[in-house]
């Protein structure tokens, strides 16, 4: 027994060090702690209510200057955007809003709302049920509030196998085993949570932001153009030779793209 008792704090101090190395997130604040942010917001939320959109967006992009990042200012930012019929801002504005705040519904909704007006109607790949359901699940959460549930199931954990070592009741020793184990697997549950939801929130991805932009074979200004993609529509970035990205297409297609004509999320 005295073997044991050395040798689980290794182990648990191991599995933070890997936990806190592998959960570092960039979590944007959703709260604007500086009185100068908090008057721009309110002036950009009157001005938008007064339908002076162009100035409200002025307002929004000072905010996002500061730098500060807040889903509900990318979102107003997005609402004032559609109401000047610059779509594509607006998608742009709202997909960095969904990154911030995955789930919300006003978010979705107007992002599917704006998608209408894009000419291009490319088909989805399809994708398997199940990686759907995940995907859902995923999305039910920011990556930090997945951290912090993981942070809570590995405190529980830790508790559990205290007891477990240090307790001299048979039936208290068998509960904290059989909870170590079901806290360990709800903790790995949420770790594949964390990461996909982390992955998806730095995903390279962009919005094409000129009307008409040619996609080509290869990254050389002669070469064969193999599309033609219209603003407003979003491309995953696979590799990047200036100037030119390669980009990927809702569809599966791939080709490059200039990266002048494109905006990373």
């Amino acid at each position: 027994m005295k073997t044991h008792i050395r040798r689980w704090p290794i182990l648990c101090a191991v599995w933070m060090t890997a936990l806190l190395t592998t959960v570092r997130l960039q979590a944007a604040t959703s709260e604007l702690p500086v009185d100068y942010a908090r008057n721009l917001y309110a002036e950009g939320n009157l001005l938008y209510q007064r339908e002076k959109y162009e100035e409200a967006i002025d307002c929004y992009r000072q905010i996002l200057a500061l730098p500060y990042e807040a889903w509900e200012v990318y979102y107003n930012l997005g609402n004032a955007y559609y109401k000047t019929g610059a779509y594509s801002r607006a998608i742009l504005s709202y997909e960095r809003a969904d990154r911030l705040k995955p789930g919300q519904a006003d978010i979705r909704q107007n992002l599917a709302l704006c998608r209408t007006k894009i000419t291009d109607d490319r088909e989805a790949l399809p994708s398997f049920f199940l990686q759907d359901f995940w995907q859902r699940v995923v999305r039910a959460l920011p990556a930090d509030a997945w951290a912090g549930g993981l942070l809570g199931l590995t405190a529980g954990l830790l508790l559990c196998l205290v007891c477990y070592f240090l307790s001299h009741s048979y039936s208290l020793r068998r509960t904290t085993f059989y909870g170590a184990i079901l806290l360990l697997v709800a903790a790995f549950i949420t770790l594949m949570a964390c990461l996909s939801a982390r992955n998806a929130r730095f995903k390279p991805e962009a919005i094409i932001m000129v009307p008409q932009s040619e996609i080509k074979a290869r990254p050389e200004a002669a070469a064969e153009v193999r599309y033609l993609l219209h603003e407003g529509n979003k491309v995953e970035i696979l590799d990047e030779i200036a100037p030119y990205c390669k980009i990927k297409m809702s569809d599966g297609n791939q080709g490059w793209i200039p990266a002048a004509d494109i905006e990373k999320i």
